[in-house]
């Protein structure tokens, strides 16, 4: 009895059960938001209703939010909002546990609304296949690890942060975040966006990021040429072929 009880606890992945905890979800504030308190609506999404609903009418039809699954995934407007509120903000006001509780959603659904790339999915994976696949066609069979390309813009802010303020000050002399975005050549298919600090990426030792001449020449991103150091250089055989 004792060595059956015993094996039973060994077995056992909980031994007490929590309680859940109770959550509220907030979308539904949205609606009414929407209608009588539209400033609350656009603090809350960053666009006002008119831009929402256009949003959603672009990318309704796009088959990334629709799958063969028993399961299907969340209604359009809800992933968009989930998205908008995300890239709005930042800091302690965007952990994945606060939006997942706002939006009622599970951490990974939320994952799944901001970002649909992820490198760990067999889909993904032969997705970055037919990038090389594409960009080898296009090129040159060396040039196959260059299956991202990357740009940024430069949103002014009214004045100098307080906390690290020097951090934000760009090479146009205004203070601003940058907001980069990173897709796929062969489809335009975002697979990862930045605001402000730049984080990780999915590159390999053998892959590159290409990018415009505002990016520094590194081994792992790969600019035009403008001036070269020493020699000539027939930028019209690279330049154009990287654009």
């Amino acid at each position: 009895m004792i060595k059956a009880l015993h094996d039973k606890v060994e077995r056992s992945c909980v031994l007490f059960v929590r309680p859940k905890s109770s959550c509220a979800p907030q979308l539904h504030l949205l609606e009414e938001w929407a209608l009588s308190h539209p400033k609350k609506f656009c603090c809350k999404l960053c666009v006002d209703l008119p831009v929402f609903e256009h949003l959603v009418n672009m990318i309704l039809a796009h088959p990334v939010f629709y799958n063969n699954s028993n399961n299907p995934q969340l209604p359009v407007p809800m992933q968009l909002t989930i998205f908008l509120n995300s890239t709005g903000h930042y800091g302690n006001a965007v952990t994945t546990e606060d939006i997942a509780e706002w939006a009622g959603v599970s951490t990974g659904t939320h994952h799944n609304a901001v970002i649909h790339f992820n490198l760990l999915y067999k889909d993904d994976q032969i997705e970055r296949e037919r990038a090389k696949t594409w960009v080898e066609e296009q090129t040159c069979p060396e040039w196959r690890g260059g299956f991202l390309c990357v740009d940024s813009t430069q949103f002014n802010m009214f004045q100098k942060p307080g906390w690290h303020g020097e951090g934000f000050h760009n090479r146009k002399s205004n203070y601003s975040l940058s907001a980069q975005v990173m897709i796929m050549p062969h489809n335009l298919r975002i697979v990862n966006y930045v605001i402000s600090i730049p984080g990780s990426t999915f590159l390999d030792g053998n892959e590159w990021i290409w990018a415009d001449s505002a990016y520094g020449s590194r081994p792992w991103c790969v600019v035009p040429f403008k001036r070269p150091s020493a020699g000539p250089l027939k930028v019209n055989q690279l330049n154009p072929r990287s654009s």
